[in-house]
């Protein structure tokens, strides 16, 4: 039997197909995983929600999600798929059908999801990753997790995933002394555990489009890290100021000389500002002139040496957004 697939606000759907939608909601949240909640909670009216959903020829709903755009990210909840309807790929289909119109609208936006704990791994195919400490609710397990995507002519700006791939990638390029000269205080890798560390500590940057993102070419080739993410004051300068914003770049030597930094830094400056973030600086150690050159070419202007971040002096570049 034929399946089609559909999107619409709630005020747009026909009054039996809203019923059937709901319906196979309240079958599988409420009864059949015996959670004793609000299933109708109010937020499939707000504005710019929309639901998602797979019927076959006789107008039966097979399976459905729900998007929601907030203010800061975008977000997916209420997937679910119909007892008889299960191992067909549906909910797997709207989920691709989902995050494709969420990336195409609002590209480099966080899209967010509270994903029962066993079905991680399956979400993580689209590209979400763990974003939080685990919680429960109505009794089930459940974690936090986040998707970006931001794409360029050459590049795809991700989420860091756990996989194997990516944390051999980043302690290859942290070992690496060339890569780490300029870094903090210089310190290379030496273990392979520091990788999960640093991981925890960019999934804790995370907040709307502020986190630390993977490039890679669009083949899937790690070229490297960008950073957007609050800046510390140095010791007694901010006075209870808000943290500037930064934005900073790690490549992997062997990805260096092509212009992948200027490419990536320059679609994440755009996107900060583009989304409300008045000023961005970069800051680089002085004698870093490749660093300083990239900020630069991405239309940064040098600001003197400061020695208001980090308790170190640093070259400074700053970027406004235009009024």
């Amino acid at each position: 039997m034929a399946v089609t697939f559909h999107r619409a606000p709630v005020a747009e759907i026909a009054p039996l197909t809203l019923y059937r939608l709901l319906w196979l909601r309240v079958s599988v949240f409420v009864v059949e995983q015996e959670a004793a909640y609000p299933e109708i909670d109010g937020r499939d009216i707000e504005p710019g929600a929309e639901l998602l959903w797979a019927e076959d020829e006789s107008g039966a709903v097979l399976a459905t999600l729900r998007v929601l755009r907030e203010g800061r990210n975008t977000r997916i909840g209420r997937v679910a798929t119909a007892a008889s309807a299960r191992g067909r790929g549906l909910a797997a289909e709207l989920m691709r059908v989902a995050v494709g119109i969420l990336d195409a609208e609002a590209p480099g936006i966080p899209i967010l999801l509270d994903a029962q704990a066993q079905l991680a791994e399956w979400y993580g195919r689209f590209g979400f990753v763990v974003s939080g400490e685990p919680f429960a609710e109505d009794g089930i397990p459940h974690l936090p997790m986040r998707r970006t995507h931001l794409a360029t002519e050459r590049l795809v700006l991700r989420e860091w995933t756990r996989t194997e791939d990516d944390r051999t990638f980043l302690f290859d390029m942290y070992r690496r002394p060339e890569v780490r000269r300029y870094i903090g205080d210089g310190r290379t890798m030496t273990d392979a555990t520091e990788v999960d560390v640093l991981l925890d500590r960019w999934s804790d940057r995370g907040d709307g489009v502020l986190g630390v993102r993977a490039v890679t070419r669009t083949d899937g080739r790690r070229l490297g890290a960008i950073l957007l993410k609050p800046i510390p004051w140095s010791a007694g300068v901010g006075d209870g100021r808000v943290e500037d914003i930064e934005i900073g770049w790690h490549f992997h030597p062997d990805a260096q000389g092509g212009g992948y930094a200027t490419e990536a830094a320059a679609a994440v400056l755009a996107l900060a500002h583009a989304t409300g973030i008045p000023r961005v600086v970069a800051v680089t150690h002085p004698d870093n002139r490749a660093s300083q050159a990239v900020a630069e070419r991405i239309g940064m202007r040098p600001a003197g040496e400061t020695d208001d971040y980090y308790d170190t002096t640093c070259a400074l570049f700053v970027s406004e957004r235009p009024s």
